[in-house]
């Protein structure tokens, strides 16, 4: 073997560790690169806010706008995370005041103008203003919503909202609902929105809530007063039943809860009762429930239902019920829509 050769053998290892080192510099130097381009919003139930992206929900991506036959309503229910104005964490540090990013809501809209509801259920809308920004900006995507409500509770921030491309033909959305826990008075903080819309068969509540977070907060216990929420909720819907048995009543929203807590529960009712509540039990294209994510602790939950009385059951197209799940999701929310899909066969 010639020395030149033999040099260049002796040499190798110390070649490949100089490589080995150089890679991983560019690797780490990579990493931190893509953490910086990351712009985290301040979040009512999130003290510390990660940068960690949401994985993909899966495959599918954002088409056309979708279609139902004759006679059908679509109706989306979503959580539309903080389309308001808040004071949010901004890339480089530091916090401003300003309105959902832009981003996020070209995001938003592209979701939901695919879906192509008739009705639209929010949560974490803001001011009226908002919501005509959005009920605007949707209409210029070709979507046009023309009919709304606006409701809340004592959360003036975060309130409720329908849009419809079918006229309200009654309204009675609560915004005084107050409950005792431990000898002090509370009121529920998004109020129950409810409207009637005139469907072919019959006419029909929209009942939409967005009960307490989880954020703990010193003046009472977070879970208690999801549960006196729920059940402030559960009483607006008996009063409706009782009255007439044959009532229509879609139940939407954010719970903030899983399906086997007592919040849920309470709302769903007694199953051997007339007044029960039964659930739209929506999948995504991977048969799976979840519809919100939690990044900071890389949580996946289910928080958004869609329940219905009994009245209503022959309508509900149930194969045409899904959770929306295109792979952007979390660019528009870290909630996935519900939709729902209503009709007379």
């Amino acid at each position: 073997m010639s020395p030149s050769i033999f040099k260049s053998f002796r040499s190798a290892p110390q070649i490949l560790l100089g490589a080995f080192f150089l890679c991983s510099i560019g690797s780490l130097t990579s990493c931190r690169d893509q953490e910086t381009d990351v712009q985290v919003e301040v979040l009512s139930n999130e003290k510390n806010p990660s940068v960690d992206q949401a994985p993909s929900s899966s495959s599918q991506d954002i088409t056309a706008p979708k279609e139902s036959p004759e006679g059908h309503l679509r109706f989306l229910s979503y959580n539309i995370k903080n389309y308001l104005t808040m004071e949010r964490y901004i890339r480089g540090g530091g916090r401003q005041t300003s309105s959902k990013p832009k981003k996020e809501i070209d995001s938003l809209i592209k979701v939901i103008v695919a879906e192509n509801p008739d009705v639209l259920g929010l949560c974490e809308i803001g001011t009226m203003d908002d919501l005509l920004d959005l009920q605007s900006r949707l209409k210029k995507a070709g979507l046009d919503l023309p009919h709304l409500e606006h409701a809340g509770g004592a959360d003036q921030t975060r309130r409720l909202a329908l849009l419809s491309n079918r006229p309200i033909v009654d309204r009675n959305s609560a915004d005084d609902l107050p409950y005792e826990l431990e000898g002090t008075t509370f009121q529920m903080g998004r109020g129950i929105l409810d409207v009637t819309l005139d469907l072919p068969g019959g006419p029909t509540h929209f009942i939409g809530v967005h009960l307490k977070s989880k954020r703990e907060i010193p003046e009472a216990d977070q879970a208690q007063m999801r549960l006196n929420e729920a059940m402030l909720l559960r009483k607006h819907c008996d009063a409706i039943l009782e009255k007439n048995p044959q009532a229509r009543l879609i139940v939407y929203g954010d719970m903030n809860e899983t399906k086997g807590n007592a919040p849920i529960k309470a709302i769903r009712g007694n199953q051997n009762s007339g007044l029960f509540l039964d659930d739209v039990w929506a999948k995504d294209s991977r048969r799976e429930v979840w519809t919100h994510y939690w990044s900071y602790q890389q949580q996946y939950a289910r928080f958004d239902y869609v329940f219905f009385s009994r009245a209503m059951k022959p309508e509900m197209r149930f194969k045409q019920c899904y959770i929306v799940d295109p792979t952007d999701f979390y660019d528009a929310s870290d909630h996935r829509a519900i939709m729902v899909t209503i009709g007379v066969e």
